[in-house]
């Protein structure tokens, strides 16, 4: 996918917009053509099985009704002979006589047999001429044609047949003698007396109505309607040749004719395929159609939107390019400005026209930004300006805190001496100054790390306590506060030190060591504020205010050496660091009494891990 976007980037705005445009036309009317060949195929396909299966329910009911009106009007013959309006006061010994042999009170005579004959004869002559013949067969095998014929009559089919009260049709097969398809109609004989089965009425018939019938009925121009029978053989078919044989012995085997409403593929076409089933034969009458005859409509469909197609690209290669130039223009604008600002002109502007238009509000962002670009770039020089005097003073604030550390070997190695001989004379409280003093300078002389944690501030500040507890006896008092919890916050190192050096300084001297120092700490949100409390003179309302000025004037860096003007590390250096290092909202906020004392407060983030 990546490398299509590229090699899409090697063209301009205006072939792939035409490009587009193409493709999407393209695509549209491919889908719109798919979707409707689709729908039309099935829309059909659903017309010419409810048109077939209707047809094909009519030509079977044509043909059942004619089965039956056959059977109907064969109730004369089985009571026949009729007497004549002659006979009719006359006795007659001809009527009664069908029934008189089939019911076994009369023997087949050479006197009977001609009078049944005759009544078969006349039954075809005067009622359906398409009757091949009419054969009576008695329960016992013994039958009479109407032609006649006895001999080799074995071969027949319905001679095979089980005797059953129950009307049936034999499909299409050759007759004997004459070899023509014939459908017979097998119907029980009755006895008038006790309505027992005595015999059966063969009626064979030839094809020719069965043919009128199908034959008026179509369906497309070479669709067919064929007759199957529940064996599987052909009954009726366009074709003659093929009426009488089994399925598999011609072309119909390679359609699924148990299927019914179904698009089936046969030598490479696609039929169309459905039938609908006699209640009375139980033969099926099979429609079958080419689809190409029945979507006929929907070539004309496909011819209609290629034409559409090529109508679409015609527009498209015309309009496309002179709407492209349009839409260009004020990207060709906006190149041209950007090209510009690339050169390091940055007081171009763009040409642009107010409204809903992205591309004219995407002119009038860029001249914006350009105006913005102008501003911060004033912004970040003087901010770049700032930031090199805050490392300067960074710089400063380190070197002042380490500044009266000239040579600390030889501190370690003197304080050294002096706690050995201190130790030697006996002289405790020498020998402890020694090695906290040792200990106090061993630590502000580490440049690393920047913050320590809260735990190793505090036991530096023991120290230099200690140092002070020593210098006033008795007089002096310090505690510290802290609860465990907080001891692994970080801080900036030497931040505690200065500030209780300067409560020492201003608090503690002036009344001769007679005063204590207090150092707590508390969580407050995610900040550690820990307090400095001092019970000394105190400030004035005026002095505290200057003191709390000067602290903002260091923490926006508007007194750049204000840290630097004092003897030793004071609030300003301490509150200049902590800005530093976690920012404005971080430092040093002080609160006085006079008379009653001071209370200096460092607030850091409340950070256990570095």
């Amino acid at each position: 996918m990546k490398h299509i976007v590229r090699y899409l980037y090697r063209f301009s705005i205006k072939q792939k917009m035409i490009i587009a445009f193409l493709t999407i036309s393209l695509l549209g009317v491919v889908t719109i053509a798919l979707f409707a060949q689709y729908y039309y195929t099935r829309a059909t396909t659903q017309d010419f099985f409810n048109i077939a299966s209707s047809s094909s329910a009519s030509l079977n009911n044509q043909i059942d009704r004619y089965f039956k009106q056959l059977i109907q009007s064969t109730s004369a013959v089985i009571a026949g002979p009729i007497p004549g309006m002659r006979d009719r006061l006359s006795t007659n010994n001809e009527a009664g006589a069908v029934q008189a042999w089939l019911t076994g009170k009369a023997a087949l005579t050479a006197s009977n047999k001609p009078i049944i004959e005759d009544t078969l004869r006349r039954y075809i002559a005067i009622n359906y001429s398409e009757i091949e013949s009419l054969v009576l067969l008695k329960q016992d095998g013994e039958f009479v044609s109407s032609n006649g014929r006895v001999e080799d009559q074995s071969i027949e089919a319905w001679l095979s047949i089980p005797f059953t009260n129950e009307t049936m049709v034999i499909p299409t097969y050759l007759s004997y003698p004459y070899k023509i398809p014939i459908v017979s109609l097998v119907i029980p004989v009755f006895s008038i007396e006790d309505t027992s089965v005595v015999g059966r009425l063969i009626i064979n018939l030839s094809l020719s109505e069965i043919n009128e019938i199908m034959g008026k009925t179509t369906i497309g121009e070479t669709g067919t309607f064929v007759i199957v029978s529940a064996e599987d053989t052909v009954v009726y078919h366009p074709d003659a040749s093929l009426v009488g044989k089994p399925i598999t012995e011609t072309l119909l085997n390679d359609f699924d004719l148990n299927s019914s409403d179904t698009v089936q593929k046969v030598a490479g076409k696609d039929y169309l395929l459905t039938f609908t089933r006699s209640d009375f034969t139980r033969w099926r009458n099979v429609a079958v159609v080419p689809l190409h005859e029945m979507a006929t409509g929907l070539n004309l469909a496909t011819q209609s939107l290629l034409i559409v197609l090529l109508f679409l690209f015609l527009i498209v290669i015309l309009v496309v390019p002179i709407l492209t130039n349009i839409l260009i223009q004020p990207v060709l604008r906006l190149k041209k400005a950007m090209h510009e600002v690339e050169r390091g002109n940055l007081a171009v502007r763009v040409e642009f026209h107010p409204g809903k238009d992205e591309l004219q509000s995407l002119s009038r962002s860029f001249s914006k930004m350009l105006e913005q670009l102008n501003t911060l770039i004033e912004d970040v020089y003087q901010y770049q300006l700032r930031e090199m005097k805050l490392e300067v003073q960074q710089k400063d604030a380190m070197i002042k805190a380490l500044q009266g550390q000239i040579n600390p070997h030889f501190l370690y190695n003197t304080l050294g001496i002096i706690r050995s001989i201190a130790y030697m004379e006996e002289v405790p409280r020498i020998e402890k100054i020694a090695g906290n003093l040792a200990s106090f300078f061993r630590y502000t002389a580490k440049l690393e790390p920047l913050e320590v944690t809260l735990r190793e501030e505090i036991e530096h500040l023991s120290k230099y306590l200690e140092i002070i507890d020593i210098r006033f006896m008795q007089n002096f008092q310090s505690k510290v506060y802290v609860n465990e919890k907080f001891m692994s916050a970080h801080l900036v190192k030497l931040s505690l030190q200065p500030i209780v050096e300067n409560a020492v300084k201003y608090a503690v001297e002036p009344k001769n060591g007679n005063a204590s120092i207090l150092v707590n700490a508390f969580d407050e949100g995610d900040d550690l504020i820990i307090e400095v409390a001092d019970n000394g003179p105190g400030m004035s309302p005026e002095k505290l205010e200057s003191v709390r000025s000067s602290l903002v004037k260091v923490a926006e860096h508007k007194e750049e050496a204000q840290y630097r003007t004092h003897d030793s590390l004071g609030l300003a250096n301490v509150h200049a660091r902590l800005v530093l290092q976690y920012g404005k909202q971080y430092g040093i906020t002080i609160n006085a009494f006079e008379e009653r004392g001071t209370v200096v407060s460092l607030r850091i983030p409340y950070r256990k891990e570095k």
